[in-house]
């Protein structure tokens, strides 16, 4: 005769409530030292950004400012409409002590003396020139990941939410500012990016819709003219006819940061020398 067999449930459940997963310490003690891990039940304090120098920008920003180790796309609907004036004050403020900051491929040679005009100190300001998108992508990842700057800019035609995603977590090792610019037609392509801001004129006045914003949310700002003034040292626009009043640019002196490599050549230019 077959012996009684007891059976025993594998994984007993114990009377009351279930417990909350969200309890668990070895969780809680996780989120609590990895500051980069964030919950989504939890607010979080924006980090204290740095101020663009317009204030009615500044407010709609989290933090006060534009975001410290993070990636800013400048979406423009065309060129000159002051997209290069919206930075001068954070150039200004940053080669002010010191620090260096980069311009990646330009579409056009920077003008040193309107640039010193603002206020930017040109012995801290670095013009990379580069061969097509990917070698800009690669210079703007290296002096990023590698602290060599405290900002930068960069123009592409062409990206991928890839390389963009790399340019994030560059900014973030090196704790720096980039802002890309693109095209308004990359505007429904996906980024991953910390912010995306479509650049627009209307009404005589730079429209900039905030599309996305970690920390925050959509917002359009609009800034006259007149508040560029200040941050330039000359009434905006430079001149109505940018081809008319075109100065000769002298071939600038080369310099080699320390990231650079023999094998990829390119050009970095100190302005200021």
């Amino acid at each position: 005769m077959d012996a009684a067999v007891e059976r025993v449930p594998l994984n007993p459940v114990p009377p009351g409530p279930l417990p909350n997963p969200r309890s668990n310490h070895a969780i809680e003690s996780l989120l609590a030292s990895a500051p980069a891990i964030r919950r989504g039940d939890v607010h979080h304090e924006a980090d204290s950004g740095l101020p663009s120098g317009y204030r009615a920008l500044d407010e709609a920003l989290p933090g006060g400012g534009w975001a410290r180790g993070a990636v800013t796309e400048l979406l423009c609907e065309s060129p000159g409409i002051g997209e290069l004036s919206l930075l001068l004050p954070t150039l200004r403020a940053l080669t002010a002590e010191r620090r260096w900051v980069a311009l990646v491929a330009p579409p056009h040679v920077p003008y040193a003396p309107a640039l010193a005009n603002a206020g930017i100190a040109l012995e801290r300001l670095l013009v990379v020139q580069c061969d097509g998108d990917t070698n800009a992508l690669w210079a703007a990842e290296l002096l990023l990941r590698e602290g060599v700057v405290s900002a930068l800019a960069l123009w592409v035609e062409r990206t991928t939410p890839t390389r963009q995603r790399r340019l994030q977590l560059a900014a973030a090792t090196g704790d720096a500012l980039a802002f890309v610019y693109r095209s308004s037609e990359a505007r429904e392509e996906h980024s991953p990016v910390s912010a995306r801001l479509a650049l627009s004129m209307k009404d005589g006045k730079l429209e900039l819709d905030i599309l996305k914003l970690r920390g925050g949310r959509p917002a359009t700002v609009l800034l006259d003219p007149a508040t560029f003034d200040d941050a330039q040292g000359a009434e905006w626009p430079l001149a109505q006819n940018p081809a008319a009043t075109a100065r000769p640019e002298p071939e600038p002196a080369v310099a080699r940061p320390p990231c650079a490599r023999p094998e990829r050549p390119r050009r970095f230019t100190v302005v200021g020398r």
